[in-house]
């Protein structure tokens, strides 16, 4: 529930209040007197223009079977909503439909989607320092992003990696990340595809004394996906057992000199 009225909260920010009124605002416009009767010359809705809404609701249903977030779901609604809305002003008014495309630019520019803004403790690897730096302390457990700055997917999914690591990082439980489409090599190395037509991006790798334990999504042997993963905070928690890591990680901590000194010295027998 408190997943619900935060999801609540944030489509409650302008970018989503805006996009969720441009969205409906033909429908708006064609069924409300008085703007009806100045622009159209029906205040109702055609027949051809409810096949198309009822067509636009069944894309909706298949496109939006499995969103991570109810803020991705909004704004793939919206996104199709608008395509229709267009072509519904363009054919009743060229200059209805400039005037929208122009609406909708604006509120791109002025009132864009809203970004994380809260804490973060990601380390962001280049090339094989990510292969160096796991394999430098088997101690330290590594929960890598292999991402891509053009995939939606990953995109929606930075700010629930980067709130995971502000909640479970320690010195011994670490996060990453690397732009696989910027470094594929490294990225094919850990069997992670960079095609454009890749399900496997975002993917994410636990790495325990410097070897990988678990993936999300899971591949076969010929690095193909075996099931679609929904990357939420929920199923990541879920699936690489967070919880459970960060106690052993916090029961087991790291070490320095100068607590292995004073260990030292309580071992040593007092002498009169």
């Amino acid at each position: 529930m408190g997943n619900f009225w935060k999801e609540f909260r944030r489509v409650l920010h302008p970018h989503y209040v805006g996009n969720i009124f441009l969205s409906g605002i033909y429908i708006l416009l064609k069924t409300t007197v008085p703007f009806c009767t100045f622009l159209f010359d029906d205040c109702s809705l055609e027949l051809r223009e409810m096949e198309l809404l009822m067509f636009l609701g069944c894309i909706i249903v298949v496109k939006n079977r499995r969103q991570p977030s109810y803020t991705q779901y909004i704004g793939t609604v919206c996104m199709f909503s608008k395509i229709l809305s267009s072509y519904l002003f363009f054919t009743h008014n060229p200059l209805m439909g400039v005037a929208y495309v122009i609406l909708c630019l604006l509120h791109i520019a002025f009132l864009p989607e809203p970004t994380y803004s809260g804490p973060d403790y990601i380390t962001y690897f280049r090339g094989v320092n990510l292969e160096d730096e796991i394999n430098m302390d088997h101690r330290v457990t590594w929960l890598i992003e292999f991402y891509a700055a053009w995939s939606p997917a990953c995109v929606t999914f930075a700010p629930t990696f980067a709130e995971l690591s502000a909640k479970y990082n320690l010195d011994n439980l670490k996060f990453g990340k690397l732009d696989a489409s910027r470094y594929s090599a490294v990225a094919e190395k850990f069997k992670v595809s960079t095609s454009s037509w890749s399900r496997q991006l975002p993917t994410v790798i636990l790495f325990q004394n410097g070897k990988e334990t678990r993936r999300r999504p899971l591949i076969d042997g010929k690095g193909k996906v075996v099931a679609k993963f929904m990357f939420n905070k929920e199923n990541i928690i879920k699936a690489f057992d967070l919880n459970d890591l960060h106690l052993q990680c916090k029961k087991n901590p790291i070490k320095n000199r100068k607590d292995k000194k004073a260990d030292l010295n309580t071992d040593k027998p007092k002498t009169e």
